[in-house]
Formats: C-alpha cells, structure tokens, sequence
C-alpha cells in the first residue's frame, strides 16, 4: 500500500482519537468545576504507527486488505485513573455513554496477563465526520492506575529491546515488581478516602488562593496611593496562608471580596 492511501486510511483514526480526548479531558474539566472528585486522572491518545501496523498484520498473518476489519487498536486512548476503585467507575461512565458502543471487554485487572501485565480494555465504535460522511472507527480505550501505567511502559520498552525473547532473570524481576504495583494499588485503595479528602481541600485552597491574588493585584491598580494599607493586607494574607486555616483563607478572601467591589480608598483599612 501507498504511503498517501496509508495517511488515508488513517485520518478517521486520528480524528477518532482527537475527539475522543477532548471528550474524556473536558469530562474531567467538568468534576473539577462542579467539586467533584475525577475518576479519570489523565488522558493519553495515539494513532498505531504505519510500521507498528504492518508487523502486528503479519505477526497475526492479516494481509492489507483485512487490516482495517481485523485489527481493532490502530487508534488508542489510554485512561489513567489513580485508585483501582476508580476504574470500575470509568467502564461504566463508558458503558453508559450514547455516543460509544462496547463491542468487548477484557478485564486483565482481576485475571493479568502471564508476564503481570494489569489493564481494563474495552473496544469501543465511535462515529466520526469526515469529507466522506460518517465513518464508524473501532478504538481500543486502556484504563489503569499510575502504577499500572509505570508498569506496562517499561514492559514495552523492554519488550522491544529483546524482541520476544526477554531473558528468563528480566522476565522473574517483570513479574516480581508487577506483584509490588498490585501490593502498592491496594494500599493505596485502603486510605483512598483520606488521600481524596487532602486533594480536595488542596483545590479548594488553590481556587481561593488565586482569587485572593486577583483580587490583590486589582487592589494595586485601584488604590496606588494606599501602598501601606495594600503591604498589610499582603502580609495579613501570608500569615493566613502559611499558618492558617482553610476557614480563615476562607473569611479572608470574602472580606477581600467585598474591598475590592468597594472603590472608596478609606474601606482599605478596613481589611
């Protein structure tokens, strides 16, 4: 096959891909602006390389022909979620989405591969507009931890430095550490609710702080000539910040809220 039928053949792919992380990162976008904790903690995407696609045609014995019907991960998405609770919520977010259709799972998170390898894969048909008109795209969507996902990036490295024939030690040392990341994911899992809590708190100070900041730098261009009265209300702010509460952040910036709507330059010292 041509090189310029190749770019063909692939550009659904990529536009399946594109739209498909746009989707999950805005939904991501969504939790966060509503104060809800994201089970989805990162989004990655790729479109297989043209050379990626021909060795797995072969290795399968899929002449060109058939590439496009027997070969279902040539567009990937990959989900990263934090806690391994998390990723039974994200097959389900998937399930339930009108805008995909599951054609199959594999829950390699209960029953891993023989090399350790953990993942939950769902293949997915996504409708994409092209020039064409509406073309269905087959896209595999991997979902797994960060320590899943650390794993299964140096699997692949090694995978390719030895081409199928990885050393009997490399192989022990792979399956002795992918038992550590299930150990350390069920640790984690134990004091999840703690570690969600601290995160939370850590937006919610973080959406104040910058509001504050705001509202500081809009106090400078409001009351130049009130230098003094704007050093206390900074130094008033980093005591606040550094040995404070969250409610006196809190009550802090409602107050700096109500200076910064009043112009009148007598209501600084009021802060």
């Amino acid at each position: 096959m041509e090189i310029q039928l190749w770019r063909e053949l692939l550009v659904p792919y990529e536009l399946a891909v594109q739209e498909l992380i746009v989707k999950f990162e805005h939904m991501i976008k969504q939790y966060q602006q509503a104060g809800l904790y994201s089970p989805i903690e990162q989004v990655h995407g790729r479109v297989k390389k043209i050379s990626s696609i021909l060795a797995k045609a072969k290795r399968k014995g899929i002449s060109n022909d058939e590439i496009k019907e027997k070969i279902d991960d040539i567009a990937g998405i990959r989900l990263i979620c934090q806690f391994v609770d998390d990723i039974d919520q994200v097959v389900e977010i998937i399930r339930n989405r009108s805008d995909m259709t599951v054609l199959n799972e594999i829950d390699y998170i209960h029953q891993p591969k023989a090399s350790g390898y953990s993942s939950y894969h769902i293949n997915i048909s996504y409708e994409v507009m092209t020039i064409y008109g509406n073309i269905r795209i087959p896209v595999e969507i991997q979902i797994r931890t960060l320590a899943m996902n650390f794993w299964a990036t140096i699997e692949h490295s090694l995978k390719y430095k030895y081409q199928g024939n990885m050393p009997l030690e490399i192989s022990q040392r792979l399956m002795a550490s992918a038992n550590a990341v299930r150990a350390l994911d069920g640790e984690m899992s134990s004091i999840r609710d703690d570690v969600v809590d601290a995160q939370q708190l850590f937006r919610e100070k973080a959406v104040m702080v910058a509001d504050i900041l705001n509202n500081l730098d809009n106090l400078h261009k409001q009351y130049a000539s009130s230098e003094d009265a704007i050093k206390n209300i900074q130094e008033e702010f980093q005591r606040i910040y550094d040995h404070g509460t969250l409610d006196e952040l809190q009550e802090f910036s409602q107050r700096l809220d109500r200076l910064a709507a009043n112009r009148n330059t007598q209501s600084l010292t009021s802060v």
